[in-house]
């Protein structure tokens, strides 16, 4: 099923994006931290809450989907 654990080197196609905030500029130099978590599959789409932040400091958030490559 594609609600299941994708193998390590499974291939996904971006589907949309939800909720995108942008709030402060990341500088060169800076070392910026992603962050994804699953919030939920259905029908073969698979919906992530993301955040990049640096340090301590939150600079953008979105939700995104995905879903996986046919027959993988």
């Amino acid at each position: 099923s594609s609600d299941t654990v994708p193998h390590e080197d499974s291939r996904f196609y971006f589907v949309g994006i939800d909720k995108a905030r942008f709030r402060k500029p990341v500088e060169p130099g800076d070392q910026l931290i992603l962050e994804a978590n699953l919030d939920r599959c259905l029908r073969g789409i698979w919906r992530f809450s993301t955040r990049a932040r640096v340090g301590d400091g939150e600079v953008a958030h979105a939700e995104i989907m995905v879903t996986p490559e046919a027959g993988k």
